[in-house]
């Protein structure tokens, strides 16, 4: 039995040598370069020597590299080398260094890789930080000269791989221990759930340092021993039809996404471009990451059903980090299951009688079946006080045990204990093996399929990231000095189909009357982005000593969004990012007005000014990417970068920018530029 996906990387480059293993889509014109199995298993033995001349077995090595071919070729030259690898993403700002900063610290990394493309920025971003600087060295891989003879060498299956750098509260990141038993078992239960084979082909723009991406796009098609084209995810954001054409091109079979990225593409994708795909192909739509909502997979399913997209397709699934990546799916080529409750049965922790939706006269939740677990994994329904096992149909957390799951956190042996290696007491009234994984999260089984309805603890997820919620309280309360420390409440709720981040915060006894509340509502929305990298959708402002309370005194997050959803919070000031108004200082040159109108085109606002922040405006970055290739796009100039525009926060600021790149172009190129102001 092969118990590391390196046996089967060196399978595929002696069975299918010539095929194509990755083909990476460049992020300019969709342009292929591509690694077939032998060339990938050449560059992974070549590279691993490098690594063990640097690195002793056992050490985790940080991974800072953009998505690509050299990102693969290194995890995987890790895993060969016996090194831990940390995926990571290089920093654009100096303020994403901190996160960095906590995970070398916490896995004591020396060396982080890279590419020399990026080296001189993450010097610059480490230079912020001395402690970072002076612990990690940054070593760019396609710089280095070339080593041994690669030494194959036994891996054990419970060795780790790779950590899974995951959000914790307090901004401490844990980093979930994932080993080579691990990898193979979640991706051949992966395969057994969605009947994987080598004729399957991967298309996906998922980042490659996330869980989702790494193991759906990285992992398991090299355990299938078929073919993986990706591109990166600014290039599916800045236009989503990349992704299909891409689809359509390749005729990929296994693509999937979080719950936003289908909902982008149904809003997105121009109509005069539905005739010329062909989505026939796409067997596996799997949609995970986040909630999966039932309105999103019917808008995607009708605006691309003329393309050959069925229904049947989607593929809704569940999982975490904590298993690796996968928990449950559904049967591939079944349509996905929804129930339709009452919201008040499922805050009762309970499922009563299904209805359909509009049917109630009560509010409704419809869920979507995730599916099952296979054979040897398995899943049930935990009260979590008590640790006894509930019926079908009734909520409590979900637990999961199999293969699939972690070994824990790395050097959190305290927390790994209360989350991992679990038991619970059974309905036929004995104990289960202590090899249960407490997810957090809330669900139910209904004719043995699990159903989400939502967490244990407060954990958000919005646009497939975890975010805790203290930690954006604690941004808001830092955000100004009308906020009521340690009285803010952030959850997350379904608006318009999709999930929204809300804020609510008291204001100080001194500040209640007199402040302006438009001022602090744009401070905390800046500040928030600004440390968390959470976008939030409304900010809720309250008189104090106004938010809900457990005696003892901790904020009641459930019933502050209990009050929220049912209209019976009494707001001093609330204000959807949507309705933010300013004073409006208007653009001041045909530049600066072509770029103000790329920002209300994406933002959806009719007039902003210049000056005004902006996550002040309620972008997010999904937002970012769009302006910053709608202006590249804009002004044809080889100056200009995508990656700088990011770092820009006002129209103003942009247009500076902009302008000072202008003037180092040569005078046609000048007049060129200038002229596509005039389209």
């Amino acid at each position: 039995m092969k118990y590391s996906i390196i046996d089967f990387l060196e399978k595929n480059s002696q069975l299918k040598p010539n095929n194509v293993a990755f083909r990476f889509l460049s992020d300019k014109d969709l342009t292929p370069v591509q690694l077939t199995h032998h060339e990938l298993w050449e560059e992974v033995q070549l590279r691993a020597e490098q690594i063990r001349h640097r690195a002793e077995p056992g050490e985790c090595v940080l991974l800072l590299f953009p998505s690509g071919l050299d990102y693969i070729v290194t995890f995987y030259a890790c895993l060969a080398a016996g090194v831990i690898a940390v995926p990571l993403y290089p920093p654009t700002k100096s303020n994403k260094v901190d996160r960095i900063t906590k995970v070398a610290q916490s896995c004591n990394a020396k060396i982080a890789l890279t590419v020399s493309s990026e080296i001189e920025k993450i010097n610059e971003c480490f230079a912020h930080d001395r402690t970072l600087q002076a612990q990690v060295d940054q070593i760019a891989v396609d710089t280095l000269e070339q080593g041994d003879r690669y030494c194959k060498r036994d891996i054990c299956p419970e060795q780790v791989a790779f950590l899974q750098y995951t959000s914790g509260s307090t901004g401490a990141p844990k980093g979930v221990m994932i080993s080579h038993k691990n990898i193979i078992g979640n991706v051949a239960h992966l395969t057994r759930t969605a009947s994987g084979t080598s004729d399957d082909i991967f298309v996906n723009w998922l980042p490659l340092f996330h869980d989702l991406g790494l193991v759906t796009a990285i992992l398991w098609p090299v355990y299938l021993g078929t073919s993986s084209t990706l591109m990166s995810p600014a290039t599916f954001v800045r236009e989503p039809l990349n992704w299909l054409q891409a689809i359509n091109d390749y005729k990929g079979t296994m693509c999937g996404a979080p719950n936003f990225a289908y909902n982008l593409c149904a809003k997105k994708v121009p109509t005069d471009a539905l005739k010329q795909l062909d989505l026939s192909s796409w067997k596996v739509a799997y949609n995970a990451a986040e909630p999966v909502n039932a309105d999103t997979l019917r808008a995607f399913s009708t605006r691309f059903e003329g393309c050959g997209f069925e229904h049947s397709s989607f593929y809704p699934g569940y999982g975490m980090a904590e298993a690796t990546v996968f928990i449950t799916g559904v049967t591939r080529d079944d349509a996905p299951n929804t129930v339709v409750c009452d919201k008040a049965s499922l805050a009762a922790f309970r499922l009563d009688q299904e209805s359909k939706q509009g049917d109630s006269e009560q509010p409704t939740s419809e869920l979507v079946s995730c599916g099952y677990a296979d054979g040897d994994h398995h899943v049930c329904i935990v009260d979590p006080e008590t640790k006894t096992e509930l019926a079908d149909g009734l909520v409590g957390e979900v637990w999961f045990s199999g293969p699939s799951v972690a070994n824990g956190y790395w050097g959190l042996e305290e927390i790994t204990s209360q989350v991992f290696a679990q038991s619970y007491l059974q309905l036929n009234g004995e104990r289960s093996a202590a090899s249960y994984l407490r997810t957090g999260d809330l669900g139910l089984i209904k004719s043995a399929q699990l159903y989400i309805t939502g967490r244990h603890k407060d954990l958000i997820i919005f646009q497939g990231k975890n975010f805790y919620p203290q930690d954006i309280e604690h941004a808001a309360c830092e955000a100004h000095s009308a906020v009521r420390s340690g009285y803010s409440a952030a959850f997350s709720v379904e608006k318009e189909g999709e999930e929204a981040l809300i804020l609510v915060t008291e204001l100080t006894r001194e500040a209640f009357r007199k402040a302006d509340y438009q001022a602090v509502c744009d401070a905390i929305r800046a500040t928030v982005y600004e440390h968390c990298e959470a976008k939030v959708t409304e900010v809720v402002l309250l008189k104090p000593y106004t938010i809900p309370m457990t005696s003892s005194g901790k904020i009641q997050r459930r019933q502050a969004k209990a009050q929220w959803d049912g209209g019976t919070m009494q707001a001093l000031f609330n204000v959807d990012a949507a309705q933010v108004t300013h004073e409006v200082i208007k653009p001041d040159s045909d530049l600066e007005k072509v770029i103000h109108d790329i920002w209300c085109k994406y933002l959806e606002l009719e007039s902003i000014s210049v000056t005004s922040k902006f996550y002040q405006l309620g972008g997010d970055s999904i937002n970012a990417i769009e302006i910053a290739a709608d202006v590249c796009a804009r002004f044809s100039n080889e100056n200009l970068s995508e990656r700088d525009l990011l770092e820009l926060d006002s129209v103003r600021a942009m247009s500076d920018h902009v302008v000072l790149k202008q003037s180092l172009l040569s005078p046609a190129k000048v007049e060129l530029s200038e002229g596509a102001l005039m389209l």
